[in-house]
């Protein structure tokens, strides 16, 4: 899907003011540093073009944990965050100073990761919030795990367009590898893509 080059650095910089902001409530949260990184964006056609081909789709889909947001109104769709099963026990262990097999890690890794999950989307959303010019409708942030798949984002409606960001926890000199999935409808897409121009041609 071919992207103007500043309509994919705004996505980006508004990606990263999102997770800086997310990252200094975790360093608040649990007392350790957590630095986030999103280096590479890229956004398809999820109609015509496979998600996980997408080079920013850094692991294999088998065994994932993910915590969705999803929202409608002005803007219609969802928000993951997708860490690796392995990495995400690893995560929680970091975050929480506790150790155990993956059964007994399993109830604290979930609300753990909720809780993760919640402050990094919510965050992000907030940050592309001045895209908007009304308020969003959000449910309760869900958890997943397993394989994970093309889920659409609320209710019937099916989402269109996919905005991937790459990016890792760095916490405690180990480096986990996480993702942001945007998946939206072409109409909320559109909006973004010419919110963002313009923010760009009048300076971020």
């Amino acid at each position: 899907m071919e992207i103007p080059e500043e309509v994919l650095d705004g996505i980006r910089e508004f990606v990263t003011i999102g997770v800086g902001y997310s990252a200094g409530i975790l360093n608040d949260l649990t007392n350790k540093h957590v630095t986030l990184t999103v280096p590479e964006v890229d956004i398809i056609d999820v109609i015509s073009e496979n998600i996980i081909k997408s080079p920013q789709f850094a692991f294999s889909p088998e065994n994932t944990s993910e915590v969705v947001l999803s929202f409608s109104g002005e803007c219609t769709g969802s928000l993951s965050l997708i860490i690796p099963y392995k990495s995400a026990i690893n995560l929680v262990a970091l975050l929480t100073g506790e150790e155990g097999t993956p059964d007994d890690m399993d109830a604290l890794r979930v609300e753990t990761l909720l809780e993760v999950g919640n402050i990094i989307t919510s965050s992000v959303m907030s940050s592309f919030s001045v895209l908007l010019t009304s308020r969003l409708n959000f449910l309760f942030p869900r958890y997943k795990s397993g394989t994970w798949d093309l889920e659409k984002p609320l209710g019937e409606i099916k989402p269109d367009i996919g905005i991937i960001a790459k990016g890792s926890f760095i916490l405690e000199g180990k480096e986990i590898e996480a993702l942001l999935l945007f998946l939206l409808t072409k109409k909320s897409f559109d909006q973004f893509d010419k919110k963002i121009r313009e923010i760009m041609e009048n300076g971020l």
